[in-house]
């Protein structure tokens, strides 16, 4: 889409649009997925595990593959890592705000030691100056693999009443609303992502902002809304295993499942501010969840703020450093 003749108004209106699609899109895929899963008689934690994971992710997904395909390597990168950043400090800040949350030993064991080796492994394939095709693909079936262990695990970790499920038989009849809402999420979402990029690509052309830095900042805080929105609402009703696990995995999810078939659409140019600027920050806010998650294993109120003042630490050194290497 050609926004080089709109007026600004016109355009800051289209992107404000994008992010409503992108949040309500999300809502609806992750409702009607999850609804039409449970008529079917799957069951709801590997529906955590999959549809809830996914559909909070696809805002990011989209707007990065559209990013891809149209070049905005900068874009494409900067709202995964991004997204992360939001994720652990601002995220998980407001969730521990809203109501400490309890971290469970196997997330310790765990997944938390993974989204911190892979945090690790990005770095690292980043660091050749292009995240390549075959980066790419090597990344997306680590996902795969990744994917295939939890649910395995899930499955021989939990009994099935499969009497419970039965009892939703009769309710197939309600299949069809749940289609149309995976079907209206899914266009929202692809309508919204493409908005976003344009907007923010002319955006960023008009006031000098590099799209690296607005991928970083506005971008990715937009396409982590329904992240805040699941993760606050499962704090506020005590399901804080919920809150942490939509975070660890949407950021696996981000560098697996979303870098790497962007990277297989176009390969991603990795530049050097990236590589010694906003990595090494994204890597560092990753290992701080093993202290403050350790630390009586509650995330209080107090280690809350604290993640907070980190994300607004970390906007104020992007938007006005972002753009300058660190070494």
């Amino acid at each position: 889409m050609d926004l080089s003749q709109w007026a600004l108004p016109w355009i800051v209106t289209l992107f404000v649009t994008g992010l409503a699609l992108l949040f309500g899109g999300g809502h609806f895929l992750v409702a009607g997925s999850s609804k039409l899963a449970r008529i079917l008689g799957i069951h709801p934690l590997i529906v955590g595990l999959t549809i809830v994971a996914l559909g909070t992710s696809m805002p990011e997904f989209l707007v990065s593959m559209f990013a891809a395909i149209q070049g905005k390597t900068d874009v494409a990168l900067g709202n995964i890592i991004g997204s992360n950043v939001s994720n652990i400090s601002l995220i998980l800040g407001v969730s521990a705000l809203a109501r400490p949350i309890d971290v469970h030993l196997k997330l310790l064991k765990f997944e938390l030691p993974l989204v911190a080796a892979v945090s690790v492994l990005f770095w690292v394939v980043c660091a050749n100056d292009v995240l390549s095709r075959l980066d790419g693909l090597l990344l997306f079936v680590g996902f795969i693999i990744y994917l295939i262990i939890v649910i395995s695990g899930a499955r021989k970790g939990s009994e099935v009443h499969e009497e419970k499920y039965k009892s939703l038989s009769g309710e197939r009849q309600r299949k069809t609303p749940q289609v149309i809402a995976i079907v209206i999420g899914i266009t929202c979402l692809s309508f919204g992502a493409d908005w976003i990029v344009d907007a923010a690509s002319e955006m960023s052309r008009r006031f000098g902002i590099s799209e690296l830095i607005l991928g970083l900042t506005i971008i990715a805080l937009g396409t982590s809304l329904p992240e805040l929105a699941t993760s606050l609402v499962a704090a506020l009703k005590n399901e804080g295993d919920i809150s942490i696990g939509n975070i660890i995995g949407s950021n696996i999810f981000n560098m697996m499942a979303i870098a790497g078939p962007s990277a297989v659409v176009h390969p991603l140019p990795v530049s050097a501010v990236l590589r010694s600027n906003h990595l090494p920050i994204m890597v560092g806010l990753t290992l701080l969840m093993f202290p403050l998650l350790r630390t009586g294993r509650k995330l209080g109120r107090l280690e809350g703020v604290f993640l907070l003042l980190c994300y607004l630490g970390v906007m104020y050194w992007w938007i006005t450093q972002g753009d300058k290497t660190m070494w």
